[in-house]
């Protein structure tokens, strides 16, 4: 058995990328522009800080926390619910956090 692995550098992407690649995704499935509204968009740009994977896994979480709200329209608290998980924390913020 022989196994063959692949690696590649993904470069951070700058702010307009981000979104160019929200509404790109949303377009591949169907979804309108507006399923996140601004607010939402601009606190996921600046959470993800370029990053990719990043991006994706916080948006498809927003998403889901607006359907268990019953909401069609992705928002910044739905966001915010999102990043208030622990693994969305920073490594120091959770040790702070367990210490006190």
């Amino acid at each position: 058995m022989r196994r063959i692995t692949y690696s590649a550098t993904i470069f951070l992407l700058e702010a307009g990328d981000i979104e160019l690649y929200i509404v790109k995704e949303l377009e591949s499935v169907k979804l309108g522009i507006n399923t996140f509204n601004s607010d939402a968009v601009d606190l996921i740009v600046r959470s993800v800080e370029g990053n990719l994977r990043l991006c994706r896994n916080l948006c498809y979480g927003s998403l889901v926390e607006a359907v268990r709200d019953s909401k069609k329209i992705v928002t910044i608290s739905h966001v915010n619910n999102m990043l208030a998980q622990p693994h969305w924390r920073s490594h120091e913020g959770l040790i702070k956090q367990q210490a006190s």
